[in-house]
């Protein structure tokens, strides 16, 4: 059984017309839109980070005898704190929250869980990291493109799609570099242009 927290809204709201009801249904939208749209600081973070990360481990492989050249996605946990930190002081200056902002910030880490568990099972399933984690961002990037009615956003989801697919089929140092493109096509140069629409 619903009880209505605010008995004044809900009688603000059995007097709305059609018209209002709608007006009120788009305007929501749009606060959820103009939300989600700040995320191009995320995108552009991560897609930086994850580039770098990538880049660095297949120049480690391919130019240098380390043995554990994977330890360069560690600057992934200082990214993260900055993500988490930034995250927090947005949501103290975000006037409204929708539901559809909740749903994209569940989203996205569903998706940062998924990536984590995947890390860790990753001798389990031979190591092929990198072409699932590159599959998985295909989901959330289309999604948040979806919400925006972005189609930079959601081309860089089916990019996602086709390079995770294609990682399969390569060498393990070959899947770093590819990687690094895809995360460059379907995070850097879509974040950009967000980042531009938000001025």
């Amino acid at each position: 059984m619903f009880v209505s927290l605010n008995p004044d809204m809900e009688k603000q709201n059995d007097t709305l017309n059609p018209h209002q009801s709608l007006d009120l249904i788009a305007s929501m939208i749009q606060q959820a839109k103009g939300n989600v749209q700040k995320s191009s600081f995320y995108f552009l973070l991560w897609g930086w980070t994850i580039v770098i990360a990538n880049l660095g481990v297949y120049i480690l492989i391919k130019f240098t005898d380390v043995k554990n050249p994977f330890i360069m996605f560690a600057i992934t946990i200082p990214m993260a704190v900055v993500a988490v930190i930034y995250n927090n002081r947005q949501n103290k200056t975000e006037v409204v929250s929708t539901h559809l902002d909740k749903i994209h910030k569940w989203l996205w880490a569903g998706f940062g869980l998924n990536c984590a568990l995947i890390v860790f099972v990753g001798k389990f399933i031979g190591w092929m990291v990198n072409p699932m984690i590159v599959l998985m961002c295909a989901l959330p990037t289309f999604i948040t493109g979806v919400m925006l009615k972005f189609r930079p956003l959601m081309l860089g989801g089916l990019v996602f799609w086709i390079a995770g697919t294609v990682l399969f089929f390569l060498r393990v140092e070959e899947q770093f570099l590819v990687a690094a493109l895809a995360i460059s096509l379907g995070y850097l140069v879509p974040g950009y242009m967000l980042r531009k629409s938000e001025k």
